[in-house]
């Protein structure tokens, strides 16, 4: 449930054309997609025996450079030229972004698991490549994330992301009914880039009272937009499905009862990064919006998420995007 993420890219609704103008893209562009692609469901499989490409692994130069129709010389000068960082330095921030998400959000994963995860040997190992991104041991960073900088080290994946992304498909967007939901609902306030202090307290709070994903529906309320809305004044929900009454205890620590209205949604999936996920928002109200005919209702948009990363690998990710309708 990374909502620093998508809350940086969410979009204003514009009053542009109904249709997207995505450029054709290049060859290139088009071979080093595919790369990207690879390169995720390579990872999906486990991570290495190193964190370095070896040869003998569906990462190695030669598979890689195989899949983008380039000789490994050419290939590796390519990929850096095109998006800024080596193939090397790409794999490792993926991997390094999922390790510092189940260090600041899943507090019950030991930092060897996570470290085994991020494809090194041990905690060492892991410790000293954290540190070269992140300026502290993984085990700090744990205990007192900087949240107003912990996602800065990515911000070139966020580009790589949003230049291979697939466009975002109006035309999947299907109506449904909502049924009325009762959630305890817990507001972040401020900049958006501190969300995840937000997060990490909703976390706790749901495990407290068992409140898991699986059996209680996750959602947030995109209040406001971070692009038109001064940093101290932005505000996003974060909510989970439950009829449980809310106790003073809970209340003091800023939960309140908040019911998402019934009624008729327009719903669009999102499959992939919150990184992009502002643009899939942006796509519902510029592309579908406007040649569908509906009036958007009183309630804000809902993001309701499906799956989570890091518990899924971040092109894994699920969220469905509900723009009530009047």
């Amino acid at each position: 449930m990374m909502a620093q993420d998508q809350a940086r890219n969410q979009q204003s609704q514009p009053s542009g054309h109904a249709i997207m103008n995505v450029p054709a893209k290049s060859d290139i562009a088009r071979r080093f997609d595919r790369v990207i692609a690879h390169i995720d469901t390579s990872l999906d499989t486990g991570p290495d025996a190193s964190p370095e490409i070896r040869d003998d692994k569906a990462l190695s130069l030669e598979t890689l450079a195989g899949i983008a129709a380039f000789s490994v010389f050419h290939f590796h000068r390519q990929f850096a030229a095109f998006y800024g960082m080596n193939v090397g330095q790409y794999i490792r921030l993926i991997r390094m972004r999922r390790a510092a998400h189940m260090l600041a959000f899943r507090q019950d994963v030991p930092v060897l698991q996570i470290a085994l995860d991020a494809g090194y040997e041990g905690p060492e190992s892991f410790a000293r490549a954290f540190r070269q991104i992140h300026g502290i041991a993984p085990r700090d960073f744990r205990k007192s994330t900087d949240w107003d900088n912990w996602q800065a080290p990515y911000d070139g994946l966020q580009t790589i992301r949003r230049n291979t992304m697939t466009s975002p498909d109006h035309t999947g967007v299907s109506i449904i009914e909502f049924p009325e939901t009762p959630t305890a609902c817990l507001d972040h306030v401020g900049p958006p880039a501190r969300i995840g202090e937000t997060i990490q307290r909703f976390i706790a709070w749901r495990k407290i009272h068992h409140l898991h994903p699986s059996k209680h529906a996750t959602f947030n309320i995109v209040w406001c937009n971070p692009d038109d809305t001064p940093p101290d004044e932005f505000r996003m929900g974060l909510c989970v499905a439950t009829k449980r009454p809310l106790t003073a205890e809970d209340e003091k620590a800023c939960l309140y009862p908040l019911i998402i209205p019934a009624g008729r949604y327009a719903k669009l999936r999102h499959v992939g990064s919150d990184q992009t996920l502002g643009d899939s928002a942006l796509a519902l109200y510029r592309d579908w919006l406007p040649q569908s005919g509906e009036t958007p209702g009183d309630f804000p948009l809902v993001f309701q998420r499906v799956a989570f990363f890091p518990d899924v690998p971040d092109h894994q990710a699920v969220t469905d995007i509900l723009l009530p309708l009047a």
